[in-house]
């Protein structure tokens, strides 16, 4: 028998295994875009040369009070690379003292004085002042026309000048990531994050991967961008080595739109048909730290794969299952029926769009789990734990038959599937 033998992104390493060629329909990895010769200066042409705005530095005066939004260590965004270049063109009109850079958590855990080290390097870390965003710490700045209220990170609120850094992929749920999740969720209150994500607006049929027109999440954050004033952004997209392949700089809609028309055309596939299983990754390190994260992955092979099918996902977990709010919903759950039910009933407390993200998916398709969690928390949450791809391809075989077909994304949040209207095994 011929077999088809994959290398799986997994933590800082690959996993390999190999699949009966005649099972296997597609292998979806989306264009391959060559890195900028010059990063550095890539990077500083877009600053000096920005979309739908004047230059940097002529965007601030001096003796501004200037921050700067980074991602946190979930996300691959380079920002050490990209922000030494940012506060070369701010220190040429403001002081350093002026310069506070602000890490974009959302409800994310704070970042250790290594974990900043690793995001932005040594020598930035020790010469500004570096802030990780505090949730409790914010402003009330108004609502949106969706009720939402605008609470953001004090230290933003009194800046004369706001920037932020980002990466923009595929997101689940607000369309694309980057541009205005900077502000929201990334230096937001709590009570401001639980309402763009409530239950009603990931619900929404244009609340999806791809999809800004009309999507309720990600007019409700540029909203709450716009009353934040985010003044300028810088947003790049990677290739699959993490090398920089575009920089959009500038307005903070008209950069983050070009940006993901950029990125839709690299990172779209057409699927004709679904399949029975799906194998796929969270995308190695930093996305699959956590089970948490790694309903992105999951999400995305929702979507190829046929109702009743199989979902097998590599990622490594290496940090945990994620918030203890995100473990206790599902696993005080009998399904993902009565997990739905939960949140919609209630204004559930935590952070249950992640578990309506994955309880989603696992209305119709079982899903196989090859982690560094243990068996008891991954079966908590309505999830098979699998010791190999071949042993989760062994179980769906053995439930689905023989002939099964199969679809792979090695990097499971970096596709955006097309399914054509009517697809069906």
């Amino acid at each position: 028998m011929m077999y088809t033998k994959l290398k799986l992104p997994y933590k800082n390493s690959f996993v390999d295994t190999s699949i009966p060629a005649r099972n296997v329909s597609h292998i979806f990895n989306g264009k391959d875009i060559a890195g900028v010769e010059d990063e550095r200066e890539a990077i500083l042409n877009a600053l000096r040369n920005p979309i739908g705005c004047t230059a940097l530095r002529d965007c601030i005066h001096k003796n501004d009070k200037v921050v700067v939004i980074v991602t946190d260590n979930t996300r691959p965004c380079p920002d050490n690379r990209i922000v030494p270049v940012i506060l070369e063109e701010l220190e040429e009109k403001v002081p350093r003292k002026n310069i506070t850079i602000l890490v974009a958590l959302g409800l994310h855990q704070p970042l250790s004085f290594e974990e900043l080290t690793d995001k932005l390097g040594k020598d930035i870390v020790e010469n500004y002042n570096v802030v990780n965003h505090n949730p409790d710490q914010t402003v009330y700045l108004g609502r949106t026309s969706r009720g939402t209220p605008v609470e953001v990170n004090t230290r933003l609120a009194e800046a004369d000048f706001r920037i932020s850094t980002g990466f923009i992929e595929s997101h689940f749920f607000a369309g694309f990531s980057g541009g205005r999740k900077s502000i929201a969720p990334g230096v937001s209150s709590s009570r401001s994050i639980r309402k763009n994500h409530s239950y009603q607006m990931i619900e929404h049929p244009c609340a999806r991967a791809g999809i800004l027109e009309g999507n309720p999440v990600h007019e409700d954050m540029v909203e709450q961008a716009r009353m934040a004033k985010l003044d300028f952004i810088v947003n790049v997209l990677l290739n699959r080595n993490q090398e920089i392949t575009h920089v959009m700089a500038g307005d903070p809609v008209l950069a983050h739109e070009r940006g993901c028309q950029l990125e839709r055309d690299i990172v779209q596939v057409k699927v004709e048909r679904k399949v029975d299983i799906t194998i796929t990754t969270n995308g190695g390190a930093p996305l699959d730290l956590d089970f948490y994260q790694t309903c992105k992955g999951i999400d995305t092979a929702s979507q190829i794969t046929r109702d009743g099918g199989i979902i097998i996902i590599a990622s490594s977990c290496d940090r945990g299952v994620g918030p203890k709010e995100f473990l206790a919903l599902h696993s005080s759950s009998k399904s993902p029926e009565e997990v739905l039910q939960k949140i919609r009933r209630s204004n559930t407390e935590g952070v249950c769009w992640q578990n309506q993200i994955l309880a989603r998916a696992q209305l119709n398709h079982d899903i196989y789990l090859l982690s560094t969690l243990d068996d008891i928390t991954v079966k908590q949450m309505m999830v098979t734990p699998i010791r190999t791809i071949q042993e989760g391809l062994e179980k769906a075989f053995q439930t689905l038959g023989a002939d099964s077909q199969i679809a792979v994304i090695p990097r499971g949040p970096l596709i955006l599937p097309l399914v054509e209207t009517g697809s069906h095994p």
